[in-house]
């Protein structure tokens, strides 16, 4: 089970607060109620059909959104940086565009599993409006030019450093359009890979699951001592960001994070695997270093990773990025584990 994520929707995540609201416990029993009931009579459905799979490759679209800047620091390229006073981009992006398409026996596409590495936080809930972000001009692109009974499924990659933003290009815009635009070209990217599809021989079913142990980090007196004494002097009041979480936020997570006994989080993960192709899940937002490594490492002919899937144990950044600092690094919910938790995640996916 893998999210397509979205920064523009109901907040229905423990990150960041103490408790879900009843409305967001409501939509999401509401959501697992009607999908196991769908589910439940999907057999019924079954008939013969083709799978064929084709990649692309996309280099105009995702970025690194980790800076290293020439006078040293670590910065965001959400933070409207000089791009002359850029020295590099902290990390590499995967061009990777996997499209699993299935026909039926006559030749008619009735499926799509689309698999790209980007952050969807365009939108940012821009407007308080709940959106899919730019996934959802991929799948109307889709959908006017295959039909709009076809199923579009979207699954992202390794995205935890991955966005939208190319901090050389001053005039990007950020809004509808700028989904549009985005969504719209993976499109057509799409439709350009589905006319080399190569159908998938052999193409039975197997898969794996194993359940892990991912280190929790370490949090030290002198950081809940920190964040005590910010809470002091700030009070209740947190402001809002357009990116990011402000520190007061951060505080609080810190002292919430420091009673947690526990000393891993126990999750989960797996490989399918389609003929000579092979599907690994991530259980959160890691960083793409990792999602490369694992199709380095990997014995099949292609390998699709699908972050957000199963879980959701937040940023897993690499060990190098505990140094560099920066967004994702700072310690909350959605940041807490160790920094070789990493190394462990895509060793024991490679071993899968």
């Amino acid at each position: 089970i893998t999210s397509s994520h979205t920064h523009s929707g109901p907040d229905v995540c423990e990150f960041f607060k103490d408790e879900i609201s009843k409305e967001c416990v409501e939509y999401i029993r509401d959501a697992a109620l009607k999908v196991s009931e769908r589910v439940s009579t999907l057999d019924k459905e079954l008939r013969d059909s083709v799978i064929k799979i084709s990649k692309n490759y996309v280099s105009d679209l995702s970025f690194n959104r980790r800076l290293v800047m020439k006078d040293g620091p670590m910065r965001m390229n959400w933070e409207g940086v000089d791009p002359d006073t850029v020295l590099k981009a902290a990390g590499p992006i995967d061009p990777d565009l996997f499209v699993i398409s299935i026909y039926d026996t006559s030749g008619k596409i009735i499926a799509l599993m689309v698999n790209f590495t980007l952050h969807p936080a365009i939108l940012v809930g821009q407007d308080w409006l709940w959106s899919k972000d730019y996934v959802n001009y991929l799948n109307n692109y889709l959908k006017d030019r295959l039909g709009h009974e076809i199923v579009v499924f979207f699954a992202n990659g390794a995205e935890g450093n991955i966005n939208h933003i190319n901090y050389q290009d001053r005039n990007q815009e950020r809004g509808f359009n700028e989904a549009r635009r985005i969504g719209e070209s993976l499109g057509k990217y799409v439709i350009e890979a589905i006319d080399s599809a190569e159908k998938i021989e052999n193409a039975n079913l197997k898969c794996l699951s194993a359940v892990i142990n991912l280190p929790l980090r370490n949090i030290s007196e002198e950081e809940v001592d920190k964040a005590k004494k910010l809470i002091e002097e700030r009070g209740d009041y947190i402001p809002s960001l357009l990116d990011g979480v402000p520190d007061e936020v951060y505080a609080r997570e810190i002292i919430k994070l420091s009673k947690i006994k526990d000393k891993y989080v126990e999750t989960q993960i797996h490989a399918v695997r389609i003929g000579d192709n092979v599907i690994a899940t991530l259980p959160g937002e890691v960083f793409v270093e990792f999602g490369l490594r694992i199709k380095k490492e990997s014995p099949f002919k292609n390998t699709l990773v699908f972050g957000l899937a199963n879980d959701c144990v937040g940023y897993i950044p690499t060990s190098e990025a505990f140094d560099e600092g920066g967004y994702e690094i700072k310690t909350a919910t959605s940041s807490k584990l160790d920094r070789n938790a990493g190394n462990i995640l895509a060793s024991e996916v490679v071993k899968l």
